[in-house]
């Protein structure tokens, strides 16, 4: 007998698209842990490097040598007492760098006293000291025989013991750079204390002191 045709039951909705969002999910919130661990292994590997590898050590500047490539002094006592010369230096520097990464420095100064005047003084160009390395700087230094002249106590030097104390002052202004995270500004200082044999024409005895300013 006749009747109406059966109607289609809709289907039932499948699982799969569900469970492909989640897995989408799943795997975005992998990717994102795993990433987020690698940033801050990272940062830790930089901060370790930074603290250890790349942590800031002291530049030493050195005094190698001071010689004396020029000395006249006379004392002429007609037809009056005083004292002519002229007198040049010879300075040997050095600059060592102990960091991993380059020390740049600016012009350097290089001042020297007698009996606490200043007679001479000395300029170095900017320059920089590579990675573990070793920075080599001549200067020749001019004493200004007006000023040398003037002290009361160079007629005493010259003919009693024919030595001349003597202390120079250098100054090395610098900067570390690593990576443009930690940036350091470096000043070195050392002091000396010379004694030059004005007979001979040479340096007898010379102890230094370093300061370093961070």
């Amino acid at each position: 007998m006749g009747g109406e045709p059966e109607q289609a039951q809709p289907l039932a909705p499948t699982s799969a698209a569900g469970s492909d969002e989640g897995a989408r999910r799943r795997r975005m919130k992998w990717c994102g842990c795993i990433s987020l661990s690698l940033l801050l292994l990272v940062v830790v590997i930089i901060i370790i490097l930074i603290f250890t590898v790349f942590k800031v050590k002291d530049p030493k500047v050195t005094m190698n040598q001071v010689k004396v490539t020029n000395l006249d002094l006379k004392v002429d006592a007609v037809p009056r007492l005083q004292i002519r010369g002229n007198m040049t230096l010879a300075v040997a520097m050095s600059i060592k760098n102990p960091n991993a990464v380059s020390f740049r420095f600016d012009n350097t100064t290089t001042t020297i006293d007698y009996h606490g005047t200043t007679v001479a003084e000395a300029y170095g160009p900017a320059g920089r000291a590579k990675a573990r390395s070793t920075f080599p700087m001549n200067l020749t230094v001019d004493v200004m025989a007006d000023r040398l002249m003037r002290s009361s106590d160079l007629f005493t030097d010259i003919t009693g013991a024919g030595e001349m104390n003597m202390t120079s002052y250098s100054i090395v202004p610098g900067r570390v750079n690593i990576w443009n995270i930690v940036k350091k500004h470096v000043e070195v200082r050392m002091n000396c204390s010379l004694t030059i044999d004005i007979n001979g024409q040479s340096v007898k005895d010379m102890n230094c002191k370093r300061q370093v300013k961070l």
